[in-house]
């Protein structure tokens, strides 16, 4: 029953998407049924003056960076379609493994519909990546801490830092590393030095009208966190990064991770790194955050491939100091049950 079943979503998924590109751009113009009664009544001013409505992403199905009105109206729909579609799929799947959270996934996907001034690069307690670079000669240090718990309520405490800095205009360097408590349920607790993580970032394309920024990264991970204790994998990875950035109205903004990580020697478990994650500015010091992140091993069993959803929030105390906070939650029994994280960032030239 299952696949007839998966064949029929994915089919009016397909019809639905040829309605919104090719039938769209042709709706009429006319009022609906509630806009006419608004008009009617004498209240559509009211409704049209809420600052809300101006903020809205794809407002009134368009793209302000395309300037033909039907091709606008027609991406629009495709991109909305394509939104609720995953959306929905996500909260269905997240649902039928964990009535529980049910709730807080819930309320990361409203807050991506609705809420729609602050640096608008991603950061902590984002894990994607933004196609920006610290500027040149300036220094960027991330302090973090985790606490994490996975499905088997094993937990896991990590502080950490990161400092990055400006090396060109376009390019930065960074390294980071923490310190990890480990509280297995069933074993004894162990602590240690976490793996080292060394980050080249180089910005190729800046966001411009209609076109995203672009850049990419190179990571190597250093196995400096103890195989024996159980606090790493005793293997050396090196990542390749590609990140795409696009600020779809002054409030909100958009950031794409596709990434390939070489694991071990023989790179027998390579991985496929893929993430999406939106910044929405609530105020001059406060943003919203959330983001998808995936891991594929590319071994064929979907059962070991990590995914999670985070929400969180930042807070700009002054122009060069940012505190943040979010909570992770795991939409596959890969990954985490939950991650609660919260830290500081602060910019500064020597």
């Amino acid at each position: 029953m299952r696949k007839p079943l998966t064949d029929f979503i994915y089919i009016g998924l397909g019809i639905s998407l040829l309605v919104a590109l090719l039938l769209s751009p042709f709706a009429s113009s006319s009022p609906d049924g509630l806009e006419k009664v608004a008009e009617t009544k004498g209240f559509l001013e009211k409704g049209e003056g809420w600052t809300f409505w101006k903020h809205t992403p794809l407002s009134d199905y368009t793209l302000p960076w395309i300037k033909n009105e039907k091709v606008s109206t027609a991406i629009s729909g495709l991109i909305g379609t394509l939104a609720i579609f995953f959306i929905a799929l996500g909260i269905g799947r997240l649902i039928k493994r964990t009535p529980s959270k049910k709730i807080i996934l819930l309320l990361f996907f409203s807050a991506l519909v609705s809420f729609p001034s602050i640096t608008t690069h991603a950061a902590r307690p984002l894990s994607t990546d933004d196609a920006g670079t610290v500027e040149k000669s300036e220094f960027q240090l991330e302090a973090g801490f985790d606490a994490i718990r996975q499905d088997n309520h094993d937990r896991e405490y990590s502080p950490s830092l990161t400092l990055t800095y400006g090396l060109l205009d376009r390019m930065d360097l960074g390294i980071g590393s923490g310190y990890i408590f480990s509280h297995p349920k069933k074993d004894k607790k162990e602590n240690g030095i976490a793996d080292t993580e060394l980050k080249l970032k180089y910005r190729w394309i800046d966001e411009k009208d209609w076109r995203p920024g672009f850049a990419m990264t190179g990571i190597l991970k250093f196995p400096t966190a103890s195989e024996s204790k159980g606090l790493g994998s005793g293997k050396t990875y090196f990542s390749i990064n590609t990140i795409v950035t696009k600020n779809l109205s002054k409030r909100l903004v958009l950031h794409l991770n596709l990434g390939y990580t070489f694991i071990g020697e023989k790179h027998e478990n390579n991985e496929l790194n893929y993430s999406m994650a939106a910044q929405f500015i609530l105020t001059e010091k406060w943003a919203l955050v959330g983001e998808v992140v995936g891991v594929n091993n590319l071994n064929g069993q979907h059962g070991d491939d990590a995914i999670s959803g985070l929400l969180g929030t930042y807070y700009l105390i002054t122009n060069k100091i940012v505190w943040d906070a979010g909570l992770e939650i795991g939409m596959s029994k890969a990954a985490p049950d939950f991650r609660l994280t919260t830290g500081l960032t602060f910019l500064f030239k020597p």
